[in-house]
């Protein structure tokens, strides 16, 4: 069974609220019967069902529902709500009788839906709850909310660590000498020459500025130096002065 068209006649609304235009996907056909039938009875609501995922896919840019109400049961359900939030982004995706469980919902959140609605919600439940969820409201166990905010607190956090990864170093008068020549092609002996420090001294700095800088070849930290907007030395007598060509 396909999708089967959505009444474009407005339905009356109380107050100056319209009618939520509701797609519902299920292949379960009670379920979608028994939805759609409790949508319609109030007049808030326009809805209309598929059992057909990809045919509901086929034609979604075209009806513009304001929600798409997604089965978790549905086949690659959270593969589909991603497929869903490319096709229309403006839809409301909320997905019905889900196990509210930590796993369940964050597993859905990172899907990209909206809201949801547990598998232990009434059928007359479901309009208030989408509405509630058209608003930005969402009603969540305690258990479900802490999750929800570990998992925050925990992205955060890996976003900070990357960021302080690739944060500029701070690096000692000696380590800018060091670059400065590194990145001018100056191979380790014309650096001890130029430096008048020991051949094995300037392997070790070479070393610690590459693993400072996060980079392995020599190239690589022309590159940095570069990206970092760190001058170049015009000639080796600035070597002298560590700081003069910043």
């Amino acid at each position: 069974m396909g999708a089967n068209a959505a009444p474009r006649e407005p339905a009356a609304a109380t107050g100056d609220e319209r009618p939520l235009e509701v797609l519902l996907i299920s292949e379960v056909r009670f379920l979608r019967e028994s939805l759609i039938e409790g949508l319609k009875s109030d007049r808030d609501a326009i809805a209309w069902s598929s059992s057909d995922c990809d045919m509901a896919l086929s034609t979604l840019f075209e009806q513009q529902p304001e929600i798409v109400l997604l089965d978790a049961a549905a086949p690659n359900g959270r593969a589909m709500a991603e497929r869903i939030r490319d096709i229309l982004p403006t839809a409301h995706i909320i997905v019905f009788a889900v196990a509210e469980t930590e796993e369940e919902i964050i597993a859905w959140a990172e899907a990209g839906v909206a809201g949801y609605i547990p598998r232990t919600a009434a059928l007359a439940d479901v309009l208030p709850l989408l509405k509630n969820i058209v608003r930005g409201e969402q009603s969540c166990s305690g258990r479900v909310a802490s999750a929800l905010i570990r998992r925050v607190a925990s992205t955060g956090k890996s976003i900070h660590a990357r960021m302080s990864a690739h944060a500029r170093p701070s690096l000692t008068a000696r380590e800018l000498q060091i670059l400065k020549l590194v990145s001018a092609g100056l191979s380790n002996k014309d650096i001890a020459r130029t430096l008048n420090i020991g051949l094995a001294t300037t392997k070790s700095h070479v070393h610690n500025l590459l693993a400072k800088l996060n980079v392995h070849r020599r190239s690589q930290a022309a590159v940095w130096m570069r990206d970092h907007g760190v001058r170049p030395a015009l000639s080796a007598r600035l070597f002298s002065d560590p700081l003069q060509s910043l």
